[in-house]
C-alpha cells in the first residue's frame, strides 16, 4: 500500500491548481525538474497517471480527480486534528483558515488580521482567495474555516451572520455625456463623509443607463451575473461592453469613460484610489447587500477561527467596516 504523505498531497494539488508544473514549482519553491521528477515517480509508484500532459494546460486524469479530491479532505482533516489539539493548549498556536476574494482581503480585511496576528502572535493565519463558489466548496470540503463574502447560500449546509452593510452605486466617469441627463452626482467624499447632499440625494431609476455600454467583471461577487440579475429587476438586460477580470478593473474602466458600472461602496471606502468617478445612488431593493461571515453548518471550529470571528464583529461594530453613511 502507498503511504501518503503531506508533501504528496500538498505537490499535487499545487500542479492541479497551477496547471503548470513550472507554476506550481514556483509556488511550492522547488525546481521544475525536481517536482517534475517528483510527479513521475508518484505515478509509477500508484501505477496510474495523474496527470494528462498531452495537452496545455496540463490537467488531471480521472484517476487524477479522484487524488486530489481526497488530498484535500486528507489535509483538511489534519488541519482540523491540529487545531483541536491546539484548542487544548489555549491561544498559544492554531491556525485560522479565512476565504475571501481579493478584493475582500484587500480592501477590508487587513486591519483586522494584523489586530489579530498583535493579539495572539502564536495563531497562524491563512487566507485564501478565491470567488464564492470556490469558497463555498473550500467550506464544504473543509479547507477553510470561513469564507467572508456576500450572495445567497444554502441554509441547510451553511451558517451565515451578516457582518455589514454595503450599498451599490452607478458609476460613470464625469466626461459621460450620459451624466447631463442625470442629477447632480455624490462624490466619493460625500460618501465617505456623510455629507447633507448624500443624506438628501435621492436615488435614480436604473433603467435611464439601459442603452448605455457597461463594463462587467467576470469573476467575484458583483460578476455579470450579478449586474444582469440587477439590471433585471429594471425591466433591460445590460449591453456589456468590456468583459474584466475584477471590480477594480471595471472601476479603471469606468474612470476612463469606457462605458458605466455597479460598484460597492467598500471599494470607494477602502480603494485607496486618487480619482474617482461620479456616483448615483439607487433604490435600496436593489443597492443593498450584506457582507457575512459563512462557515459550514455542524464543523469544527477551533478556538483560534472563533476569536478571529470575534475580533472580526467587534471592529465592525466600532467602524472598521463604516458603510452606508
Amino acid at each position: 500500500m502507498t503511504q501518503l504523505t503531506t508533501q504528496q498531497l500538498t505537490y499535487v494539488i499545487a500542479v492541479a491548481e497551477s496547471q503548470s508544473i513550472s507554476k506550481a514549482a514556483e509556488k511550492l519553491y522547488v525546481t521544475q525538474p525536481s517536482l517534475s521528477q517528483f510527479i513521475h515517480s508518484l505515478e509509477k509508484q500508484l501505477n496510474v497517471k495523474l496527470f494528462d500532459r498531452s495537452v496545455t494546460p496540463i490537467r488531471l486524469t480521472d484517476a487524477g480527480e479522484l487524488y486530489v479530491e481526497w488530498a484535500r479532505k486528507l489535509l483538511a482533516m489534519e488541519e482540523n486534528m491540529n487545531n483541536a489539539l491546539s484548542d487544548l493548549m489555549g491561544m498559544e498556536t492554531g491556525t485560522v483558515r479565512i476565504g475571501a476574494s481579493s478584493f475582500r482581503v484587500r480592501c477590508l480585511l487587513a486591519r483586522s488580521i494584523a489586530a489579530f496576528h498583535a493579539k495572539y502572535p502564536g495563531i497562524h493565519l491563512t487566507i485564501r482567495e478565491a470567488d464564492m463558489r470556490q469558497l463555498c466548496d473550500m467550506l464544504l470540503a473543509g479547507e477553510i474555516d470561513f469564507a467572508i463574502g456576500s450572495g445567497g447560500f444554502e441554509e441547510k449546509q451553511f451558517h451565515v451572520e451578516a457582518l455589514a452593510e454595503e450599498r451599490l452605486y452607478l458609476a460613470a466617469a464625469a466626461s459621460n455625456p450620459m451624466t447631463e441627463r442625470l442629477p447632480e452626482p455624490l462624490t466619493a467624499e460625500d460618501i465617505i463623509k456623510a455629507t447633507p447632499r448624500f443624506l438628501r440625494q435621492p436615488p435614480i431609476d436604473l433603467s435611464c443607463a439601459a442603452e448605455e455600454p457597461f463594463v462587467a467583471a467576470n469573476a467575484g461577487e458583483y460578476d455579470r451575473e450579478a449586474l444582469n440579475a440587477v439590471c433585471r429587476q429594471c425591466g433591460f438586460t445590460p449591453k456589456i461592453e468590456y468583459s474584466v477580470q475584477t471590480i477594480e478593473t471595471v472601476y479603471s474602466f469606468v474612470c476612463a469613460n469606457m462605458g458605466v458600472g455597479l460598484l460597492p461602496d467598500s471599494l470607494i471606502y477602502y480603494g485607496n484610489f486618487r480619482e474617482h468617478p461620479n456616483y448615483y445612488p439607487l433604490p435600496d431593493d436593489l443597492a443593498l447587500c450584506s457582507i457575512s461571515l459563512i462557515s459550514r453548518k455542524n464543523s469544527f471550529l477551533p478556538k483560534a477561527a472563533s476569536a478571529y470571528a470575534l475580533l472580526l464583529k467587534q471592529l465592525v461594530d466600532v467602524g472598521t467596516w463604516r458603510m452606508g453613511g
